[in-house]
């Protein structure tokens, strides 16, 4: 069994709620970039928790479809190569 980080899921959970069709994310990690920026953008800032209602409503009403789905979002996420800011030490806040 792999670990996915909480950062992958929710990336994916974002190109889950996009509607975007697998053929059109799959093996095409620009699209896939794309899809994610938009949903994100449309989502606005409380973005992840709007994401992943959207994700459950989703799984409620195609349960026979939802996982499959949700694969391969995993899948094209984890091949986009996103690029993810983390602030070096120096820029961390001294307590």
């Amino acid at each position: 069994m792999r670990s996915t980080s909480r950062v992958t899921t929710t990336l994916a959970q974002f190109l889950f709620v996009s509607q975007a069709p697998q053929s059109e994310f799959a093996e095409n990690p620009a699209r896939t970039r794309e899809l994610v920026h938009k949903t994100a953008d449309r989502l606005g800032p409380n973005g992840a928790a709007a994401a992943v209602a959207e994700w459950a409503a989703e799984y409620g009403r195609h349960p026979e479809t939802a996982a499959a789905h949700m694969r391969a979002c995993l899948l094209a996420v984890e091949s986009a190569d996103f690029q993810t800011f983390v602030p070096n030490q120096s820029a961390a806040v001294a307590r």
